[in-house]
């Protein structure tokens, strides 16, 4: 599904204080499963997450979207796979809204609105039906069994509850990637196994599903078919997980 090239990441390149966070990376991301990017804080697995998501640019190597993904979106329709590295931006927009789905580490929920309305909100881009967006927005609340909170405001909602909210956001444009920035490291361990539950669904309904944890909860998982380890900006181990066959 997604395939990265000798990837690099060099912030403030040319200056004294240069750092690279990734340092000729190659991996692929298989469709239809789980993912898991393991590693300690600073090992690069944040920032590899941001370059699969078109959230930000390797400074070298390349990222290839196969024919799969550039099939679901108009721009690309019938163009076979994608190299996403130098397209402009406003492409890369385009497929970050289709293609991808958000899950943030402190959840990014927006304050002072209600949590139906934080779910519409990455739906409005796209400038479809407005009553559409609502019916699929509390569908997918009813769906994570928050729907009773649809018209609190999200500074009221549980750890829990904010991540279901955070769930359901991801999934109102109905991506085909996944992606979850340490989904449960302000979570106990039981809604950490309830995150999972959700993430067994989310394979179920053919999600591809990217994750970055140093949680064991989550690299340990049966549910993960593949476990990538990465530390000091490389990969140093690359194998199956939990559920894949042996």
């Amino acid at each position: 599904m997604i395939q990265v090239i000798e990837a690099t990441k060099t912030f403030n390149a040319g200056r004294p204080n240069a750092y690279s966070a990734l340092r000729g990376v190659n991996c692929t991301i298989s469709a239809g499963g789980l993912t898991v990017l393991k590693g300690p804080s600073g090992s690069g697995k944040t920032t590899l997450l941001t370059l699969i998501g078109c959230m930000a640019r390797p400074t070298s190597g390349r990222i290839i979207l196969s024919a799969g993904v550039a099939g679901a979106l108009p721009d690309f329709a019938g163009a076979g796979e994608i190299e996403i590295t130098s397209l402009p931006e406003r492409f890369l927009t385009g497929i970050r809204r289709l293609a991808f789905g958000f899950i943030f580490q402190q959840f990014n929920l927006v304050r002072g609105i209600t949590v139906l309305e934080n779910v519409m909100l990455p739906g409005y881009p796209l400038g479809g039906n407005h009553a559409a967006l609502k019916k699929r927005a509390l569908e997918l609340l009813d769906q994570f069994g928050i729907a009773r909170h649809a018209a609190s405001q999200v500074e009221l909602l549980s750890g829990g509850e904010a991540q279901r909210v955070a769930i359901a956001r991801a999934l109102i444009n109905d991506p085909l990637l996944v992606i979850a920035d340490e989904p449960t490291a302000h979570l106990d361990s039981a809604l950490s196994h309830g995150f999972l539950e959700m993430v067994a669904g989310l394979k179920s309904a053919g999600k591809t599903i990217l994750i970055t944890s140093h949680d064991p909860i989550v690299y340990q998982s049966p549910l993960a078919d593949s476990v990538i380890e990465m530390r000091d900006g490389v990969i140093v181990g690359d194998g199956a997980g939990g559920g894949a066959a042996a």
